[in-house]
């Protein structure tokens, strides 16, 4: 960054002082050429004034002459007119001076005889004409010079910033090996080195945790499934009242850990199966209705708005199937026997909604329960161990892959926990 810092600020001053010296060049080669015509009536008639005025010196006849002249001459002592050491050569030797006050043009004489200087204004319009038009367009030039140069110096900047964007982009759709080419030439050359090392150690963290993952799961299966055998021959045999009592808990316990394996390994393959994401048109209010009819007939209650029939979705029936299933059966399982789903159009989106009339999920919490493996701390202090943490977070993942937004609230009408998720209509062609 103070790479960046030091160029911008070389860039700047030298675009300021550049600008300024070549301005000031210009202007003084336009001072050079030949002036226009009224002024050179004008200085001519002043030098002839100051000739006489130098050589009779101010007479009372003048005086009306000075107080009714368009022209406001006044006589003053040198003394009292400072002019920088370049200018007062020429001036002493007798050349005009033209001089800029404000919004006042004044030409300057010197009376050698008398050590006095002859001032006389000019007319508004000699000035306007003469330099008004020439104020603007060195303001202009300098001002739209200094954004041109400051603009060149930004364009390098400005492409590696979006290359930068779009490989940040390309990484957090999926892309893990997704790189920035780094350029040492690049103003922002560390930030980029740091982004590539990030997402160098992200993949591998992720590439890690799936590996654990996968080898955990299925080196667990082996030994679990030789435990089922043992206990499915202990079943067979003729035990004490006792034992088969603590057989069946270990039963129990044993079918527990085989879901918690088995959640853990589907888990892990939704990563591995995104590849198979494939998302086509469909209409939402009939493919709900079908899930309705043909899994929870008797079970979830069915509200579609009439503005929300036969439209059209972009979405993976398998994958759409798997987030309902997984709310609708949340929804049973912690629910107090009422569950609904609905359907409700606002503008361009399509809104599904599952909610239940259970104890809900403190508002604290909702963002927590979208992460793998978390329980609410209501499930935690009832001591429900229903469940292993990862339905919401199947159903999280899915969503992204939709580009669809999650929001989890209380239901306004039967008060448990309301699941919505919002898709984009696809316009019908």
């Amino acid at each position: 960054m103070r790479r960046l810092t030091l160029s911008l600020l070389i860039v700047v001053v030298s675009a300021v002082i550049g600008l300024g010296w070549g301005i000031d060049q210009w202007y003084n080669d336009q001072d050079s050429n030949p002036e226009d015509a009224s002024l050179v009536a004008y200085k001519t008639v002043g030098r002839e004034l100051a000739i006489l005025l130098d050589q009779q010196g101010v007479q009372v006849e003048w005086d009306d002459w000075f107080a009714f002249s368009t022209m406001h001459p006044q006589v003053i002592p040198y003394r009292e007119f400072p002019l920088p050491q370049n200018l007062q050569k020429n001036f002493e030797n007798g050349d005009a001076l033209l001089l800029e006050s404000g919004d006042q043009l004044s030409l300057n004489y010197y009376l050698a005889s008398q050590d006095q200087v002859l001032s006389l204004m000019l007319p508004d319009e000699l000035r306007q004409e003469s330099n008004s038009w020439l104020n603007w367009l060195l303001t202009f030039l300098f001002y739209g010079g200094v954004i041109l140069v400051v603009l060149i110096w930004l364009y390098p900047l400005l492409r590696r910033l979006s290359l930068l964007r779009q490989t940040a982009q390309e990484f957090g759709a999926g892309n893990l090996q997704a790189r920035i080419a780094s350029d040492k030439n690049s103003y922002i050359n560390s930030i980029e080195l740091e982004f590539n090392r990030m997402a160098q150690r992200i993949e591998q963290l992720i590439a890690d945790n799936k590996l654990l993952s996968r080898g955990l799961s299925h080196d667990l299966r082996t030994p679990l499934a030789r435990l089922r055998f043992g206990l499915d021959v202990l079943g067979e045999a003729e035990l004490p009242a006792l034992q088969q009592q603590q057989l069946a808990h270990l039963n129990r316990d044993l079918a527990a850990m085989e879901s918690l394996v088995e959640a853990l390994l589907n888990y892990a393959r939704m990563d591995q199966v995104q590849i198979a994401f494939a998302p086509r048109e469909l209409i939402l209010s009939e493919f709900v209705r079908r899930l309705q009819r043909e899994f929870y007939v008797d079970q979830v209650e069915l509200g579609i708005d009439d503005v929300a029939e036969n439209l059209s979705v972009g979405v993976d029936p398998d994958y759409l199937a798997m987030v309902i299933h997984n709310l609708v059966q949340n929804a049973l399982r912690y629910g107090n026997g009422i569950v609904r789903v609905s359907l409700v159009r606002s503008d361009a989106q399509l809104e599904l909604r599952v909610e239940d009339n259970g104890p809900g999920i403190p508002p604290d919490e909702r963002q927590k329960v979208l992460q793998p493996f978390y329980r609410s701390s209501q499930l935690q202090s009832s001591g429900d161990n229903r469940g292993h943490g990862l339905g919401l977070a199947v159903v999280e993942r899915i969503a992204q892959w939709h580009s669809a937004s999650l929001d989890l609230t209380q239901s306004p009408a039967l008060g448990g926990l309301q699941v919505s998720l919002t898709f984009q209509i696809v316009a019908p062609r």
